[in-house]
């Protein structure tokens, strides 16, 4: 009898253990080894050991003024998820009005990165995503009080004697909440 104890506690601490992994643990554990996985490709892209026919040109338009163009590309760490890839910034440069990124695939980051969605679809039961069907979709709760912003232009409007009316005054807004008391004389 004496034997049977401990081994029921050892048993309800191991499915205790499995029941905390499953519920956080292995997110942490992918989060681990994709920050290995980053760490590792940074050192090889500081080393240079990467091949140049893999790199991807983005370029972005900008809308700055007085920008100087620059000779030769500049070593970035960055990162970006395009429909689920995970790209790192390799190079950077600006020329004229456009800055030109150089980008490589994370390829590491990325299988870990859907192998870690998939775990977890088969962990909570969830089905799997399948392509849009074109059905009906609930929107998201909250969605009906996210109200576009609209933007609105005051026109200057002319008189009957040809001149432009004064524009119409802003309310006043008062900087004070009045209060029954006084403030504190000091």
């Amino acid at each position: 009898m004496n034997i049977l104890l401990p081994l029921k506690q050892c048993l309800a601490i191991l499915l205790l253990a499995v029941h905390l992994f499953n519920l956080a643990g292995y997110t942490l554990l992918f989060e681990y080894f994709m920050q290995q996985s980053d760490k590792q490709l940074t050192q090889q892209l500081d080393n240079s050991q990467y091949n140049d026919s893999g790199l991807i040109e983005v370029k972005i338009v900008l809308h700055a003024p007085y920008l100087t163009s620059w000779s030769a590309y500049e070593r970035i760490d960055g990162e970006v998820e395009v429909n689920g890839v995970f790209y790192n910034y390799v190079k950077r440069k600006v020329h004229n009005d456009t800055l030109y990124l150089l980008c490589l695939a994370n390829k590491n980051k990325t299988q870990l990165h859907s192998a870690r969605l998939a775990y977890a679809a088969n962990v909570n039961d969830v089905p799997t995503q399948a392509k849009d069907t074109g059905a009906f979709k609930k929107n998201p709760a909250g969605f009906e009080y996210q109200q576009p912003v609209q933007l609105f232009t005051v026109a200057l409007l002319l008189n009957a004697t040809g001149e432009k009316a004064q524009q119409p005054a802003p309310p006043v807004v008062l900087p004070y909440i009045n209060a029954p008391f006084h403030p504190p004389q000091g």
